[in-house]
């Protein structure tokens, strides 16, 4: 803000407002990047037979549903 000329210390200029915006939106996106799962952890348990069973079968009806709404 050091180049800003608006001078009467109650009101920022254009310019000032949009670069605070602009660094607000930078680092909300710098923390989304962070919390982004890129790598998978290794599961703290084995799934059992029925609960892979009922993945697989609302994975199905998602993809019916898909196929139906499209």
């Amino acid at each position: 803000m050091a180049s800003c000329t608006h001078g009467n210390g109650q009101a920022l200029c254009f310019e000032c407002f949009r670069a605070g915006m602009e660094r607000t939106r930078a680092r909300r996106a710098a923390w989304t990047q962070r919390e982004l799962p890129f790598e998978q952890p290794e599961p703290k348990r084995k799934l059992s037979d029925q609960e892979r069973a009922h993945r697989r079968r609302m994975l199905e009806h998602l993809v019916e549903t898909a196929r139906v709404g499209a």
